[in-house]
């Protein structure tokens, strides 16, 4: 892809991102309770999803994280993958999952939650591009080899997740699965490289999370999960 359509591409992941941080708030709640639609610090009432500033108006409550932040991950994640693959369906399936995946990471550093809501609609999404991108290019070996890729991530990550101290939730497991869809579309090598990348992303955090709050401790899996996927896209868009 041209430089031009990388930077175009990079500000709509700015874009997307900025947009992330209030419905990331919403969303970071404890596990079972409803989104959010009152301000943690003062009760406010909150019934709106896009809204760009970050802090409560009636208390100054900042919410789960500033939208410079989100706004970076999202403008260098679509630009990373804009730079790694041609324009398709199978680049809008990584594009959007890039999207969701950020709104996910910062819920499950806050709460160490993946909603299930937001896992359904990436599920639902990436599937429906996916099969787009099936229909539009003829490559029904791939788009089979998805499907595996994504049920192999899923059983693969499940089973971790069972052992005693394992870093991983049913989220995670879920969210595993989700990604297995993109990496197994483009080949088993990205399915291994998919499986292995979150290990070595979280390894560092898992130390600290160790170091500090001793060996009970849990670091969110999620965001550990999402870049070594982005990392196994490129990896295997360039072999």
């Amino acid at each position: 892809m041209s430089s031009t359509s990388v930077a175009l591409s990079g500000l709509a992941g700015g874009v997307g991102g900025l947009l992330t941080a209030w419905p990331a708030y919403r969303f970071s709640v404890p596990w079972g309770e409803p989104s959010r639609t009152a301000c943690a610090g003062c009760g406010s009432g909150i019934t709106s999803w896009v809204r760009l500033k970050h802090r409560c108006a009636g208390c100054g409550t900042a919410s789960a994280v500033h939208p410079v932040w989100t706004a970076l991950a999202g403008a260098a994640a679509f630009a990373l993958l804009a730079w790694a693959l041609p324009v398709s369906f199978l680049l809008l399936a990584c594009l959007f999952v890039a999207a969701m995946g950020v709104l996910m990471s910062v819920v499950d550093l806050k709460v160490q939650r993946l909603p299930d809501p937001l896992m359904l609609v990436t599920f639902v999404g990436t599937a429906v591009l996916l099969t787009l991108h099936a229909v539009a290019t003829g490559t029904w070996p791939e788009y089979a080899r998805g499907w595996l890729g994504g049920l192999a991530l899923l059983l693969a990550y499940l089973v971790f997740a069972v052992l005693p101290g394992a870093p991983m939730g049913l989220g995670d497991v879920k969210l595993a699965g989700v990604l297995g869809l993109v990496l197994g579309y483009l080949g088993w090598p990205a399915v291994v490289f998919g499986a292995i990348l979150p290990f070595l992303v979280n390894a560092p955090f898992a130390v600290v999370a160790l170091i500090r709050r001793g060996r009970k401790a849990r670091s969110p899996f999620g965001p550990a999960l999402l870049l070594g996927w982005l990392a196994a896209v490129v990896l295997a868009a360039h072999q």
